[in-house]
């Protein structure tokens, strides 16, 4: 199935401001994690742990769920896209 092409998208929802510390955090935590050249990153909690004990962080639980879960969603999505690409070059 085809995604919609992005003008006949719904409009985005407004950004979270109370919550855009986390998204700074998840730009430095997810710009730390190893790669291996193989496939997207993910993130494990001993990552999201470590980072935070770089930091000198004490996050919540559910903030250090939320970080691994935009990595591993970030993860997902960049996995989508290169399968896309890597079709298309086929074609």
């Amino acid at each position: 199935m085809k995604p919609k092409p992005i003008a006949a998208l719904d409009p985005l929802p407004l950004f979270p401001w109370a919550l855009d510390y986390l998204w700074t955090w998840f730009h430095e935590f997810s710009g730390g994690l190893k790669a291996n050249g193989m496939a997207p990153v993910m993130a494990s909690w001993g990552d999201v742990q470590h980072w935070c004990q770089a930091m000198r962080l004490d996050l919540e639980p559910w903030e250090k769920r939320l970080l691994v879960r935009l990595a591993n969603l970030r993860a997902s999505i960049q996995s989508e896209s290169d399968a896309e690409k890597a079709k298309e070059k086929k074609k």
